[in-house]
């Protein structure tokens, strides 16, 4: 019992410092326990050790450490993709061949494609790119419209020197811009962008898929080994009513008998633990990917937007109709903004804000010619102070007092963001 407990509280340990390490900054866990963590493992464990590290040995054990983690974590590597596919693989090659003749057919046949359909899915995610090319950089800029909220025309990308696209970004790891950039996956080496976020969600499900049958696998065979082992067949003959090997045991003696099947079988004990402990994980990824398809954001996005809601919240914010703005900022060049009719989005699905945040809080300004027969402006005027222009508040710009008054131009609502984001609307 004490080995049984000693393995789930390090496996559970471990899915919960990963959970950390690559969810503690999402923007739904600011000023929580779960960012101070994050923070806690990635900044002040870190610089605690550096600090030891320097007055004993002079950073020379840091340096080399930050080598190498510069090179897991800023470099495209297949170190951990590798993992994940032994993960996968050494599990059930433990599992199958030891519970292969206590199978029925029908469970054995549904082996097959929920043990290909993850490698599939993961070869298709790792293999099939979201990069911005010079071939495709015009279909990718006619994709979607800008919202003039997260994404403006006229910014170039100072490494790749494209117009950048409406939701896309610069990945540092996979050194390009990516279309529809939803962030950089270490599970599948590639970023996760517009033209395989189909198979990364199918990689998903099919990963779920696989824990649950594993777990459910598991507990059915070692339940029928504790069976046979405490209630014998002969023991029941002729009753009614099947004696369950459970019944009015305590909870101590029901962990008690668990541990000892799982000792007996540990292959199947094994796999099954870290099959149940791994679909809280899953299930997180997928729900939250659920949730984005559902918002109309990507990851990259929801970011964004819990920067905006912050600003908001500072009343820093500020929203104007484009339709009054472009009276002064007429639309760029085609090349660098698009014309609506060509834009591949819902027609009437254009931006009506443009919104704009401000340092100090104040209304943005404007500035309008000075009236040439006042006499007053003429003697400024060629004393050289203004020039014939004055800086006035321009009433345009209205304060923005709620994340509500903000439109997701991407939001089409969930059936079209299903469709948009695995199908791409093609």
């Amino acid at each position: 019992m004490g080995v049984i407990r000693t393995i789930g509280i390090v496996v559970l340990s471990i899915s919960f410092v990963v959970f950390v390490a690559l969810f503690g900054r999402l923007p739904v866990f600011r000023r929580t326990p779960i960012a101070f963590l994050h923070r806690l493992l990635w900044r002040h464990i870190p610089n605690a050790f550096i600090t030891v590290d320097e007055r004993l040995t002079g950073r020379r054990i840091t340096s080399s450490l930050a080598r190498t983690g510069n090179y897991l974590m800023n470099e495209k590597h297949p170190i951990v993709l590798i993992f994940f596919v032994l993960l996968q693989v050494v599990g059930e090659f433990l599992f199958i061949p030891t519970a292969w003749n206590r199978l029925s057919i029908n469970q054995i046949a549904v082996l097959p494609p929920l043990i290909v359909a993850p490698l599939a899915f993961l070869y298709l995610a790792g293999t099939t790119s979201s990069n911005i090319t010079s071939e495709n950089h015009r279909s990718a800029m006619l994709a979607y419209p800008y919202d003039f909220a997260l994404f403006h025309p006229g910014y170039f990308c100072s490494t790749c020197r494209f117009a950048k696209p409406a939701r896309s970004k610069h990945c540092s790891i996979c050194k390009a811009c990516i279309q529809k950039q939803d962030h950089h996956c270490i599970w599948i080496n590639n970023c996760v962008g517009r033209n395989n976020y189909l198979w990364f969600n199918l990689l998903l499900v099919s990963i779920a898929a696989l824990l649950f049958y594993g777990s459910y696998l598991g507990y059915i065979l070692l339940d029928r080994r504790l069976q046979n082992r405490l209630v014998p067949p002969a023991l029941t003959r002729g009753s009614l009513t099947a004696k369950r090997w459970s019944t009015r045991m305590t909870w101590g003696e029901y962990m008690h008998a668990w541990a000892w099947a799982i000792a007996m079988e540990w292959r199947i004990g094994a796999v099954m633990m870290l099959a149940m402990m791994c679909i809280p994980l899953a299930l997180g990824f997928l729900a939250y990917h659920l949730y984005l398809i559902w918002a109309g954001m990507t990851t990259n996005e929801s970011s964004k937007w819990s920067d905006w809601k912050e600003d908001i919240a500072d009343k820093v914010v500020f929203r104007a109709e484009m339709t009054r703005l472009r009276e002064t900022y007429p639309p760029l060049p085609e090349d660098v903004e698009p014309l609506d009719r060509d834009v591949k989005w819902p027609v009437g699905v254009r931006a009506k804000w443009w919104l704009v945040r401000t340092r100090d809080g104040k209304q943005p300004t404007r500035k309008l010619s000075r009236k040439t027969g006042d006499a007053a402006n003429l003697g400024a005027e060629a004393a050289g102070g203004n020039k014939g222009e004055e800086e006035v508040q321009d009433e345009r710009w209205e304060l923005v007092s709620s994340i509500a008054q903000v439109e997701n131009l991407y939001d089409l609502g969930f059936w079209d963001n299903l469709w948009d984001g695995l199908f791409n609307r093609e």
